[in-house]
């Protein structure tokens, strides 16, 4: 059984497949759409049977197998969405799947990225983990290098198409009322590998690298800021926000703030006992030199 879309224009109803209905989604302009062929063979669907619970009840309405009516469980939709997502995964860094993510961002459904000096360059969706539930997806640009959370404004062309009026709305794992990627898009849906073996695959579409002089210089008054100047503005900045010491903005990945600070500040505190440490060293070899050099002048004196 299909899902519906009533189009007010033509007062006829159309017709639409479960994978069309779910990448239709506000939200889901990433995903491509899986031939059937390819979900239907098991050998790709390996190891998700136990990963998705309900997996032959969510493999079913994916095929269209049942329909809204048949199953009125709202968390088999929602299963069926997270088995969808993994199979989308496997299914992007095939032949197929690669090609059709390349229409996508030919015409840059994915995005742009928003480093000024990037100049719009069209950006690839990743995940930072292969496990679902471990983050949102992210998205990756191939000039900077650099992963950025997805922007939050409603791409071109992608619109929420309406269902039945007895058809179930996916939960909040996957949709959101607010017209962007929403938190609920899982990145293990595209994976860690999809955008850099497209790179490889496309070669032709690797930008070059950001200019070496392109980094963003800070002036006032038209004058460049003296680094001085930087340290104590970052220095501020951190007391602020208790990140910072000596004006190192600290960027500590799963680190703590506070735990990188304080192994700063120890190593700070080796490097000035050294420094005594040494310091102390040469004035002792100092008074041993002078008491030396004091002895031998006696005895000259006494041989006399």
């Amino acid at each position: 059984m299909a899902y519906a879309v009533h189009d007010d224009s033509s007062g006829s109803g159309q017709e639409e497949s479960w994978i069309q209905w779910f990448c239709g989604l506000k939200g889901h302009e990433m995903f491509c759409e899986v031939e059937r062929s390819y979900i239907e063979d098991g050998f790709n669907l390996y190891g998700l049977r136990a990963t998705v619970p309900n997996f032959s009840d969510c493999l079913d309405l994916i095929l269209d197998r049942i329909g809204p009516d048949d199953s009125d469980d709202s968390h088999l939709t929602q299963s069926a969405c997270t088995l969808y997502g993994l199979i989308h995964a496997r299914y992007i860094i095939t032949a197929h799947g690669l090609d059709a993510m390349y229409n996508k961002y030919a015409a840059k459904e994915f995005g742009i990225c928003p480093l000024v000096q990037c100049l719009g360059q069209p950006v690839l969706p990743v995940g930072m983990k292969d496990e679902i539930g471990c983050d949102s997806v992210k998205i990756f640009c191939p000039k900077c290098q650099c992963v950025y959370q997805p922007p939050s404004y409603q791409l071109p062309g992608s619109s929420m198409q309406s269902r039945q009026s007895n058809s179930r709305e996916v939960g909040n794992h996957n949709s959101s009322s607010n017209s962007h990627f929403p938190p609920g898009v899982d990145g293990a849906s595209f994976g860690t590998t999809f955008p850099h073996l497209f790179l490889m695959t496309f070669n032709n579409l690797v930008p070059d690298g950001l200019e070496p002089n392109s980094a963003y210089i800070p002036r006032v008054f038209g004058f460049k800021v003296h680094s001085p100047s930087k340290m104590a503005v970052a220095r501020q900045v951190g007391q602020s926000s208790g990140t910072s010491n000596n004006g190192k903005l600290y960027k500590t990945g799963n680190k703590s703030h506070i735990a990188a600070w304080n192994e700063d500040a120890a190593q700070d505190q080796k490097k000035e006992t050294n420094g005594y440490v040494e310091d102390r060293i040469k004035q002792q070899d100092e008074v041993s030199s002078i008491s030396l050099g004091s002895k031998a002048g006696k005895r000259k004196r006494r041989g006399r």
